[in-house]
């Protein structure tokens, strides 16, 4: 019984003595689907990338056209573009230049390449043009809606967003003071706001510089000194991460100012406070939520 390995052993065999057939002494494709009764397509495959005999082209084949074909394939052109530049059957432009392998680096697949970018573009274009349009009307219906904030409004809504992002105590670590660390510069004014509010002044928080070992991080902290209006001289020594080049990153360049913690001293009634505020507002919340369920 002929096993999948010796299977696989003999098509190679044949697949070699095929290829060699083909060049000395030069057998024609019919000659050689006889002699291995093998399917025209198993015998295509097998002669990938060998000249046909002179021998078995007609005599008169359009024999410029074919040279020119060629030049064209070693250019990088399609089979569909040779067929069309050629006038004949994508058939008979495969027959001609089907062993010649694309290469995708030459000047003419670039062309194409960038020309596909570029009509993908002009499709996507009226979309995203509208699509950003609709964006911006919801973004200044929304905005109605919230109105301005009240003071009571930005410490309901520090106290949420600290309970989101920011350091929280642990049955296990009890760590009650307040520690927000964030890269968004517009929730990190929403915090200062909330802390003076709370009866902080800038002056007297701690901020920490945290980015990747690839960036700047005296430029990072300059720039949140300016951004925020909070005193260079507070910033501590950073957190440098370490770069891992396997790591796809996308927070490169210079947008990039790494992520901001904002420290509070003696901070545990701050702390206690909001842990307070963030319980009234679930219960109050899932309060109303059951009542509407219920229909009250």
């Amino acid at each position: 019984m002929t096993t999948s390995y010796e299977a696989s052993a003999r098509m190679a065999d044949m697949r070699a003595e095929a290829r060699r057939l083909r060049v000395d002494p030069g057998l024609s494709r019919s000659q050689l689907i006889k002699l291995f009764g093998v399917s025209n397509g198993t015998l295509t495959d097998w002669l990938r990338g060998i000249e046909p005999p002179q021998w078995t082209r007609r005599p008169n084949a359009k024999d410029d056209l074919r040279r020119e074909a060629a030049d064209l394939r070693e250019k990088g052109w399609s089979i569909n573009d040779i067929a069309t530049r050629m006038g004949v059957a994508k058939s008979t432009a495969f027959n001609w230049v089907g062993h010649v392998p694309l290469d995708p680096d030459s000047e003419r697949a670039r062309e194409k390449r960038e020309l596909a970018k570029q009509r993908i573009a002009a499709r996507w274009d009226g979309f995203r043009e509208e699509r950003d349009r609709q964006q911006m009307a919801i973004w200044e219906m929304a905005a109605r809606d919230a109105g301005r904030l009240s003071d009571r409004d930005v410490l309901l809504l520090g106290a949420i967003s600290y309970w989101c992002e920011g350091a929280k105590s642990k049955p296990w670590a009890r760590a009650d003071r307040f520690a927000f660390i964030n890269s968004d510069p517009g929730l990190l004014a929403l915090i200062m706001r909330f802390l003076q509010l709370s009866g902080y002044d800038p002056g007297e928080l701690a901020y920490r510089v945290s980015i990747h070992e690839t960036a700047d991080a005296e430029a990072a902290a300059d720039w949140w000194a300016e951004t925020l209006s909070i005193p260079r001289a507070r910033f501590q020594r950073p957190t440098i991460k370490k770069h891992v080049p396997e790591t796809p990153r996308q927070n490169v360049g210079d947008d990039y100012h790494g992520c901001l913690t904002v420290t509070a001293p003696k901070s545990r009634e701050l702390y206690w406070r909001m842990e307070g505020v963030v319980k009234a507002v679930i219960r109050e919340a899932s309060s109303a939520y059951r009542d509407r369920l219920e229909g009250r």
